[in-house]
């Protein structure tokens, strides 16, 4: 605790000199309020808010003015990030509140041991709940002293000292989602704590934030206000951390519909519901719809241009691996809402559907089972380096839905991929068998004279159909998803 706390007074006094010389470049500049009739900070204002929510398909409403962000923007901070969607392990979905160090300590080692960190998994991040239910009386957040006794400095060096990233968890509200201590008014203050405790990735979290928002003022303004807040608060520590926020469809009438303010701001956000361990919603779930594996499939789709290098589509973190025996009960009674079952778990071809999914659409890859007793199948699967490359692939391309409903039954999207490869997803949704040859043209392929060589990138196995646009032949048991790579042959490289 005295080292935490040591930190965060070194950092925010490096913080304190920032802000001064931010001060002195603004008196510079007198012409900016001569010609704008405005000071340089109201401006900055205007034209961060003005110009993100100018991104966002909405016209502001005439009260987004009063809407400020308060903290300067330093994005030179932060524009290297995440040229690839982020991978690691969260603990939310195995630990829930009840996360501890022993816990963050724990799966740090398997990411070493089981090969996933070499895979590219990197980042391990505490969620919700790690938080003492009160700020110390210099208003700094504290580590809950039961659960984490060495505090989070302590815990970051152990992380980093085995080729791993700490990632934590706040709310922009007065409270997280599990009451603790929210970054509401705290921004600033969180961010120099963060950045001296060597935060790698914070997971920002809506929860009470909408429920603040001033009578008469637009709701779009708001959302992104508070997230941009944090953003720059980052940025203004000068230590690079990875930025992943969850607005919450309730805070933005938009929200049914991609944020494309939300590149701007995050380098990840969420597109979906909480997700749980489970295939499709049977049950009416009006109030939280989407929580299935199958569910996410058409809002990914629907998000998929807004993703790429630096900023990222999020489908939430993967339920593969999560068992009845080894999963937060507050996941396993959402799955149970959903599908009227007690007990829930995707099988393997169901999990594979999902890394498929997850891959295809260049989501962060986010593990939150029990990396300690995993079967050797799902470790298999998290480590598939040919499915893992589709996420990775540094084009960052957007999925595309092809054909619609007319393959009797089955999904499909292509992705095109760095040096001219292209990914194909092919999804059986339904409960039965199904099988289908896809013509390569429907599918938006180019004709090459040598023809393809295909990738089964689950089963390893390589084909050379005849033609020069290949017919894609698949047979997929229920739930079961064919990934692949088509490699023209006789390319050139470059």
């Amino acid at each position: 605790m005295i080292d935490d706390a040591a930190r965060v007074r070194r950092i925010d006094d490096a913080a304190r000199v920032r802000r001064i010389d931010d001060a002195a470049r603004v008196r510079r500049p007198a012409w900016v309020r001569s010609r704008f009739g405005l000071s340089l900070p109201a401006l900055l204002t205007v034209l961060v808010l003005g110009g993100l929510c100018g991104l966002c398909g909405d016209a502001p409403d005439a009260s987004d003015a009063s809407v400020g962000v308060g903290i300067p923007a330093h994005r030179e901070v932060s524009a290297g990030l995440a040229r690839t969607p982020p991978m690691g392990w969260n603990s939310w979905n195995l630990r829930g509140a009840a996360v501890s160090a022993v816990d963050i300590r724990a799966a740090a080692d398997a990411l070493v041991a089981t090969g996933m960190r070499d895979a590219g998994y990197r980042y391990v991040t505490i969620d919700d709940g790690w938080m003492f239910p009160a700020r110390d009386e210099h208003g700094t957040l504290i580590a809950d002293p039961g659960r984490f006794p060495g505090g989070i400095a302590a815990l970051a060096r152990y992380v980093h000292a085995r080729g791993l990233r700490l990632g934590i968890y706040e709310s922009p509200g007065r409270t997280t989602c599990q009451g603790r201590p929210g970054s509401y008014g705290h921004e600033a203050h969180d961010a120099v704590t963060f950045a001296a405790w060597g935060v790698d990735y914070l997971k920002y979290d809506a929860c009470s934030y909408p429920g603040l928002r001033p009578a008469g003022t637009s709701a779009r303004a708001w959302l992104v206000a508070g997230f941009t807040r944090m953003r720059n608060a980052l940025d203004a520590t000068g230590r690079p951390i990875v930025y992943s926020i969850n607005p919450s469809s309730s805070g933005d009438p938009a929200g049914e519909r991609a944020w494309s303010w939300a590149p701007s701001v995050a380098n990840l956000w969420r597109v979906t519901n909480d997700h749980a361990p489970c295939w499709a919603t049977v049950l009416p779930m009006d109030y939280y719809p989407g929580v299935c594996t199958s569910d996410s499939f058409d809002p990914a789709s629907a998000w998929a241009s807004e993703g790429g290098p630096g900023h990222w589509n999020d489908l939430d973190m993967l339920a593969v691996g999560l068992t009845p025996s080894a999963v937060n009960p507050d996941v396993e009674n959402l799955a149970s809402l959903a599908t009227g079952r007690v007990s829930n778990q995707l099988d393997d071809i169901e999990a594979r559907t999902e890394l498929s999914v997850w891959s295809m659409f260049a989501s962060a890859l986010i593990a939150g089972n029990d990396l300690t007793t995993m079967s050797p199948a799902t470790r298999t699967m998290l480590t598939n380096r040919a499915v893992l490359a589709i996420d990775q692939d540094p084009l960052g391309g957007p999925a595309s839905r092809r054909g619609g409903d007319s393959w009797d039954g089955l999904s499909v999207w292509t992705r095109p991929l760095a040096g001219g490869d292209t990914a194909v997803l092919v999804v059986n949704r339904g409960d039965t068998r199904r099988a289908a040859d896809l013509p390569g043209s429907p599918l938006a392929l180019r004709a090459n004279p040598a023809g393809y060589e295909i990738a089964d990138l689950w089963t390893g196995r390589l084909t050379r159909p005849a033609g020069t646009v290949p017919t894609l032949s698949v047979d997929l048991a229920p739930h079961e998803a064919a990934l692949l790579r088509l490699t023209p042959v006789g390319r050139t490289a470059g």
